[in-house]
């Protein structure tokens, strides 16, 4: 009797032991991947300031997810360091998937390639959730430049060797790597000058103290409809919908000179494959609003949609290009 009540016993002990650890595995379970996402506010890191493009385009899709994840998703500008420091910290975050970056191509490829240690892996550190944008670039001249097309402007550089000015919006940048790609393709003889922004370049394009310009579509549009520019051709595979008269360099004899100023969505790596799916799907939505859709072509920009892999694959293929160009031109971080 005496050992049977002795097994009874232990058998009870270990029986008490055995929920504690199922219910501690089902706990952690709920706490975990079982739980609903989202569970709180999602924080949407933008490494620029509040007002430009990229932060209306973050604010303005973020509108109709957040309605249909019915969580919050709040815009925190982090800019500073050429879009790095909010980088970093999204890099770093929990993965999630409560917090989120507005990635670009100036973070993910262009940095990657400029700088030695830029503080992330634009692969490694991320998991790439959406391509929602896509900018082009035009090639604009002075009216008082007698070049109609692109072939006219790169023999004017070579009968004015030295002499012609091509602007970008600073050292490094995706208009200072265009102008190098655009060099590098053309053999065009021309001296880089970098500004700090858009707007002081494009003053200084419009008064003639430079000769050409690689500028989006949208801030130049309403300068070359009233004729105080020429629009030469656009970076994109198609002609842009803001400047549908004017010749993609393919058009204008010049092949590969494809050029996005892209924006997408992306996460710590390590989010939850559902929470991925989930986000690019809503994410996909929103840039299929008629009212959305509306507001970003006002920027220039077009919608893409690309997710997962074929997301991933153009960001591996940007990060290669850019960092090809870097290598030939020396071009360095000042």
């Amino acid at each position: 009797m005496f050992f049977r009540t002795q097994n009874r016993a232990a058998y009870s002990g270990f029986a008490v032991f055995a929920l504690a650890v199922l219910a501690g595995c089902g706990f952690a379970r709920d706490a975990g991947a079982g739980e609903a996402y989202p569970s709180r506010p999602i924080r949407l890191l933008v490494p620029f300031t509040p007002g430009g493009s990229q932060d209306t385009t973050a604010r303005l899709v973020s509108a109709p997810v957040q309605k249909a994840l019915g969580e919050n998703i709040v815009v925190d500008n982090r800019p500073g360091s050429g879009g790095l420091i909010a980088t970093q910290e999204a890099a770093r975050a929990t993965p999630d998937g409560h917090t989120l970056l507005l990635s670009t191509g100036a973070q993910m490829a262009i940095a990657p390639a400029v700088r030695a240690k830029p503080g992330y892996d634009p692969l490694k550190s991320f998991v790439h959730v959406i391509h929602l944008t896509d900018t082009p670039l035009a090639l604009v001249v002075h009216p008082g430049i007698p070049a109609a097309g692109v072939k006219e402007f790169v023999a004017y550089t070579h009968a004015n060797k030295g002499k012609v000015n091509i602007a970008s919006t600073g050292n490094a940048t995706y208009t200072h790597l265009t102008i190098e790609l655009f060099k590098s393709l053309t053999g065009a003889d021309v001296t880089h000058i970098p500004y700090k922004g858009a707007a002081p370049a494009m003053t200084e394009l419009l008064a003639k103290q430079i000769h050409a310009l690689f500028t989006s579509t949208a801030s130049v549009q309403p300068h070359t409809a009233a004729g105080r520019l020429k629009a030469l051709a656009v970076t994109s595979s198609k002609r842009s919908a803001a400047m549908p008269e004017v010749p993609t360099f393919t058009e204008a004899g010049v092949k590969n000179l494809e050029v996005s100023v892209w924006i997408g969505i992306s996460a710590p790596a390590g989010v939850p494959k559902a929470a991925v799916e989930r986000l690019a799907r809503e994410f996909g939505q929103a840039i299929k609003v008629p009212e959305v859709r509306q507001r970003l072509a006002s920027l220039g920009a077009e919608p893409n949609g690309e997710t997962g892999a074929a997301f991933t694959r153009m960001v591996r293929e940007d990060v290669a290009r850019w960092e090809k160009i870097v290598r030939a031109a020396g071009v360095k971080v000042e």
